[in-house]
């Protein structure tokens, strides 16, 4: 069953690592599932344009072409420091204007998808045990993210003291500042926090520029060149706590 913790996580009898006091988290990919959320908003976001029947030159607008014209909008100088909202904005607003379609629809397409991106998205199962296991424990947690998904809507908003999100602090990984920042929010120097995620460069090899020790999750079995760093690495979040809750360097 979803959010149970194996007996095993409960055995652990020994304490923290002494000098980590915070557990900070990516959130897309690390807690909650993303790309599937995202996929599903931009196949809802399809369906408004064949709604209308509006299409370019005869094709029908499909997400993979939504999704490709956000990215290249993303890489455009003008929109280096954008939030993803904006920059989500204007890619509808781009598809729409090639397609014809009047400003109001860009609105209505722009809502659907945002309503469906958010709606969409789901923990996954061995996440909010895996933070109440490591909060019951006395540590302290935290979340950094670029994203923009909504942990209020899955019900873990308050399993953290300090979220640090790149569009409102104004620091985005992989600038090491982002974690400098959020050490500053507990209190606490980097090398007390120990920071989860799934990027190797973004979460992995700026938080240990930071000072802190990551721990690199790859639930999907990437890999990479930069994996070095890592402190250590897991497949699963129910593997972290017996990380965390042991003794060692």
């Amino acid at each position: 069953m979803a959010h149970q913790i194996s007996a095993a996580w409960f055995d652990l009898e020994v304490c923290p690592v002494s000098e980590i006091s915070v557990v900070t988290f990516d959130g897309d990919e690390t807690l909650w599932r993303f790309q599937a959320a995202m996929r599903q908003a931009l196949e809802v976001a399809a369906q408004c344009f064949a709604a209308e029947d509006l299409s370019r030159a005869g094709a029908p607008v499909t997400a993979s072409w939504l999704a490709t014209v956000r990215e290249d909008v993303a890489s455009r100088p003008e929109f280096s420091g954008a939030s993803m909202e904006a920059i989500r904005w204007a890619a509808f607003e781009e598809v729409s204007a090639e397609v014809g379609a009047e400003k109001q629809f860009t609105k209505r397409v722009f809502g659907a998808y945002m309503d469906t991106r958010h709606s969409a998205v789901t923990l996954y199962d061995d996440a909010m045990a895996c933070l109440h296991l490591l909060s019951s424990r006395g540590l302290r947690l935290g979340l950094i993210t670029n994203g923009n998904s909504r942990p209020d809507l899955l019900g873990v908003d308050k399993t953290f003291e300090a979220v640090v999100v790149a569009a409102d602090c104004g620091f985005r990984k992989p600038d090491p500042a982002i974690y400098h920042h959020a050490a500053e929010q507990f209190g606490v120097s980097p090398a007390q926090c120990v920071h989860v995620g799934d990027h190797p460069v973004e979460d992995v090899k700026a938080a240990t520029e930071a000072g802190m020790r990551a721990v690199w999750i790859t639930r999907s079995s990437q890999t990479s060149e930069d994996t070095v760093s890592a402190w250590r690495t897991i497949s699963r979040l129910e593997e972290l706590p017996p990380a965390l809750l042991s003794q060692g360097p």
